[in-house]
């Protein structure tokens, strides 16, 4: 198939997420929450949301199913994923289980929507479509590439604010969360489980305990995360010293990008510094 201009998959990307965005007026119109909970109604937006994202790719690359998922990163190796999030969320589950007590509202709906579908919804949406479109085939550069989707996964946190400095503590926590999982998604050669695991983690630790209401927190929380976030960065630049280099998830797709090998090379700070 003859390669796609930067331009189509700029195009294609940001239309597909516009369609997106407005899923929820579209379900808002069918009422379901007179039927539901409005967290199955949730889920069922964001299944919406992942068939959506694999449509864009398929559409963008003129692909089948099984190369639309590989482009998203769903082929990729989940075991040392797992072992990854598992790790560097160790320090949220230490510090939560000894400065908070079990959440007495949590049910099975608000795991598993909140923290398992809800996060892979978000990392696909987010990173794994938009972002990678943006980076790898738009050939953006990082940081505006990043920013886009960062910005917009920030705004959609917005609704959890009831004055303005929560405002600008949750759009900092969102927008610099969002930029370092497209950084982690990128060094981790576009495996997406490395960021749905440590999503998933850091938001089951946040619910099982009821550290907060808001994606914001107090000190305690907000340390156990900085603490979550260095590990998974220092793990992520030295992480070819405990595990093989994989395959990059994506590979067979249409299009290169020597600069993501460029950057693969390099550590988080040298990196930022040379961008």
């Amino acid at each position: 198939m003859k390669p796609r201009s930067r331009t189509w998959y700029a195009v294609i990307s940001i239309l597909v997420f516009v369609a997106i965005d407005h899923l929820g007026d579209l379900l808002h119109q069918f009422n379901l929450r007179r039927f539901m909970p409005w967290l199955l109604v949730l889920a069922i937006r964001n299944s919406l949301e992942v068939c959506s994202s694999i449509i864009g790719v398929m559409l963008a690359h003129g692909s089948g199913l099984k190369n639309a998922l590989r482009e998203l990163g769903m082929t990729a190796p989940a075991g040392r994923a797992i072992a990854f999030a598992v790790i560097v969320t160790s320090p949220m589950l230490i510090a939560f289980a000894l400065g908070f007590h079990l959440n007495p509202k949590m049910t099975f709906l608000s795991v598993a929507v909140g923290c398992f579908i809800a996060p892979f919804a978000e990392e696909v949406i987010f990173r794994a479509y938009l972002f990678k479109q943006l980076y790898q085939r738009a050939r953006l550069g990082f940081w505006l590439s990043a920013l886009i989707p960062s910005v917009l996964f920030a705004l959609g946190h917005v609704y959890q604010s009831s004055n303005p400095m929560e405002l600008a503590g949750i759009l900092a926590v969102t927008g610099i969360g969002s930029i370092i999982s497209c950084w982690l998604f990128m060094r981790w050669r576009y495996n997406l489980w490395v960021i749905v695991g440590l999503h998933v983690g850091m938001n089951l630790w946040w619910e099982v305990f009821a550290v907060d209401d808001t994606a914001l927190g107090g000190w305690l929380a907000n340390g156990a995360r900085l603490l979550t976030i260095a590990c998974a960065i220092l793990l992520t630049i030295f992480k070819d010293r405990f595990w093989p280099p994989l395959a990059e998830s994506g590979q067979g797709a249409a299009g290169t990008d020597s600069a993501r090998n460029d950057g693969n090379r390099m550590s988080f700070h040298r990196w930022a510094l040379a961008r």
